[in-house]
């Protein structure tokens, strides 16, 4: 049992490592460039899509995703490595420990680039948080984004989400449901 154990956090150990191996590769040698913005309104196509009524089944998502694949095999592109820590954050989307980092690593480089942030990051980070049992922090975050971002829908739902306190639920419940009742996440959404 201790080998197993043994085993199991040198894996672990050599998978993180490799991980921060892959984000430093991506992020050396690249062209940063703030005035090129063909990756952030990609970014802004991709949420504007969640935040559709439409939302996953907007056919700007194909469009966007394609965008996405484009980008991702130009060499010549500027900040093509966002496009490429996305691309690996979707990969790992199931493997909670693994998606932060990849998350956390392209807040950081679009911050860096662009000097703010990208709703589309901040809903995918809350969503990991969630995902991996940290609601608190979830909700934290969800709440900030709901600040810098009021009109947004997503924000909204994932505040309600993770909102522990009934009667913020409720408030957050109803107002979804009158001012957003065709939305997607909004239509699928259940009273807590």
């Amino acid at each position: 049992m201790k080998r197993l154990i043994f085993l199991a956090f040198i894996f672990f150990f050599i998978s993180a490592s490799a991980q921060e191996d892959q984000i430093s590769a991506i992020l050396q040698n690249v062209k940063r460039d703030s005035t090129d913005k063909r990756c952030k309104l990609l970014f802004y196509d991709l949420y504007n899509c969640f935040e559709s009524d439409e939302g996953q089944m907007n056919p700007k998502m194909v469009n966007a995703t394609l965008t996405l694949f484009n980008y991702k095999s130009d060499p010549n592109l500027p900040n093509k490595q966002m496009v490429l820590l996305l691309w690996n954050y979707t990969m790992a989307a199931h493997d909670y420990d693994k998606a932060l980092k990849w998350i956390q690593a392209l807040n950081d480089e679009y911050r860096n680039v662009y000097g703010e942030s990208n709703p589309l990051i901040l809903l995918y980070k809350g969503e990991t948080l969630e995902q991996g049992g940290h609601n608190q922090e979830a909700h934290t975050l969800f709440m900030a984004f709901l600040k810098e971002y009021p009109q947004s829908v997503n924000a909204l739902v994932n505040v309600y989400v993770t909102e522990t306190d009934g009667k913020l639920a409720k408030r957050y419940y109803d107002q979804l449901k009158s001012q957003h009742p065709n939305h997607w996440e909004v239509k699928n959404l259940k009273e807590k």
